[in-house]
């Protein structure tokens, strides 16, 4: 009887490690692929320097096409602090926020982020107070940063919690879109 429950148990555990053997591996990135050689070679740039913007927003904006907000979280939090002083570096860690759910998050970073652009351009909603930021930032990078904001504001207004799954964020981006485009006509 006790050779019986050790064979059940022998071919039990040998299927286990079967499956386990056979599973796909966690990355769907192929190794082969030129996009993949594309994104391991902008990683190790922006490892090397992680002071550089332009890699941090194009790190990011790379992690979030492939839907890997996390990564492009993580990417930003760890390279140099005043890359998220450029209001486009801060608009994709807003928009990293926002695809993994933390939509107070990413309302706190656009509000900054267009604080910081419409400080940059002496617009009428700017902050008095705060030193001229550094990077530059233009009108139509002021109106998409302007949209963000009023759409994430739409969302906490209506309590949306997961954006991804929620048909009313897309009634928010409308709403917000509607409003930059009767600005815009004025």
């Amino acid at each position: 009887m006790e050779w019986r429950w050790n064979a059940v148990f022998l071919v039990s555990f040998g299927v286990v490690w079967a499956a386990m053997t056979t599973a796909k591996p966690v990355s769907s990135l192929d190794p082969a692929d030129a996009e993949t050689r594309m994104l391991a070679a902008l990683e190790d740039q922006y490892a090397h320097d992680p002071g550089n913007a332009v890699l941090a927003r194009s790190l990011a904006e790379t992690y979030l096409d492939l839907g890997r907000p996390g990564l492009a979280i993580a990417a930003l939090r760890a390279g140099d602090p005043a890359n998220l002083e450029n209001p486009m570096v801060a608009h994709r860690l807003a928009q990293a926020y926002e695809a993994s759910g933390r939509v107070l998050d990413a309302y706190a970073t656009a509000d900054l982020a267009l604080a910081r652009c419409a400080r940059a351009l002496g617009t009428a909603d700017a902050p008095s107070g705060t030193p001229v930021p550094r990077f530059a930032c233009d009108a139509r990078q002021h109106m998409a940063l302007s949209t963000h904001q009023e759409a994430l504001g739409h969302m906490l207004e209506w309590g949306i919690a997961d954006p991804a799954r929620d048909a009313r964020t897309e009634v928010a981006y409308d709403l917000a879109l509607r409003r930059a485009s009767i600005a815009s006509a004025r």
